[in-house]
């Protein structure tokens, strides 16, 4: 009996852990505790602030609190880099952030596998610990660290942490934009109470202009603003995954798996719009050109296509809205796609 699988899987989420460097040595957090994983802004610093907190992150409207993960690890203090991943966390009763050096990976952590730590280690925050081929991960306890951090409270950070940050003129306005791009709240998230059955996402993918209906789409994002894991052996389609608040998702170049365009050396990473879909089947961010509208199409103004050269394109039917051709992708067509999926067929 043949069974499919997608590409790109997940495969028991409750043990997906994230991993992330500091000194050269790997930690990991369980993923189900990670919103998102962006790079390093500026950070709001109060003149007073309690131990193990380096400054207030606002965070899509919300202000937490970014934690000093190597003070709490009894590491030595360190300058940041434009270059640090900042890792947006949902504690037990918090969300907070943490600097680390580098996000690295991710790895599905076989219980029976995992190892308790023997006596004190980093005040308790490392618990259990876990080895890939000769590579010991060190597993963080969130809830831990929230207890430290609350025991804390009350005892007064010494450390000027405005003199670890880049200092130069440059740095300090990406910095500034980075900490803008994060307070907003995504303006473009899609909910079918609001958005309604006719309503169709319009974007360009070279000189064509798709729509996608919006039944499947849950968000549209910017894709500067997010981290890629790369995923070793994948299609070259494939550009790896990503992180949106808890869930994770396949990046998909749709230009490139669809075979538009012939400047190879063109590449994918400078187009920044995805659109985030999910179905039964699969988690999907399609990467693509442009994202221009949000339109409504009639139902009557709908053409099917029986084109074998259009279908090739995934193009299942078109419309036309001033004057201009309207392609409708195939989405069903996209996600049975055998591309997407590896045979388990033994």
């Amino acid at each position: 009996m043949e069974f499919r699988k997608p590409v790109i899987t997940i495969e028991n989420p409750e043990n997906l852990h994230l991993c992330f460097e500091l000194d050269e040595k790997i930690y990991a957090l369980n993923a189900k505790n990670v919103l998102e994983v962006t790079t390093l802004p500026m950070i709001n610093k109060p003149q007073k602030l309690p131990k193990f907190i380096i400054g207030i992150l606002n965070y899509n409207d919300l202000f937490i609190n970014v934690i000093d993960i190597r003070k709490v690890f009894n590491l030595p203090v360190k300058s940041f880099e434009l270059a640090n991943k900042v890792i947006i966390i949902k504690g037990e009763e918090s969300l907070f952030a943490v600097i680390v050096d580098e996000v690295t990976d991710f790895f599905t952590a076989m219980p029976a596998q995992i190892q308790r730590v023997m006596g004190e280690n980093y005040s308790s925050v490392i618990k259990s610990f876990y080895k890939i081929d000769e590579s010991i991960i060190n597993i963080v306890d969130i809830q831990s660290i929230e207890e430290i951090i609350k025991k804390a409270q009350f005892e007064e950070n010494t450390t000027n942490y405005s003199e670890l940050f880049p200092q130069d003129e440059e740095s300090v306005c990406v910095l500034q934009r980075r900490k803008n791009e994060i307070a907003k709240i995504p303006a473009m998230n899609l909910d079918t109470a609001v958005y309604g059955k006719d309503q169709y996402i319009v974007f360009r993918l070279g000189e064509h202009t798709y729509c996608l209906y919006s039944f499947y789409v849950r968000e549209l994002i910017n894709l500067k603003n997010y981290s890629i894991t790369k995923i070793p052996y994948t299609p070259d389609f494939i550009i790896g995954i990503i992180n949106l608040k808890g869930n994770f998702y396949s990046v998909l170049d749709l230009k490139k798996f669809i075979g538009i365009g012939n400047n190879t050396n063109k590449k994918s990473s400078k187009a920044n719009k995805v659109i985030v879909i999910e179905s039964t089947e699969l988690k999907l961010a399609l990467l693509v050109d442009d994202i221009t509208n949000i339109v409504n199409i009639a139902p009557d103004s709908v053409e099917i296509k029986n084109d074998q050269r259009l279908d090739s394109l995934f193009i299942k039917a078109e419309t036309f809205i001033n004057d201009e051709v309207y392609n409708i992708l195939n989405l069903e067509k996209l996600i049975n796609d055998e591309r997407l999926y590896i045979d388990n067929s033994n």
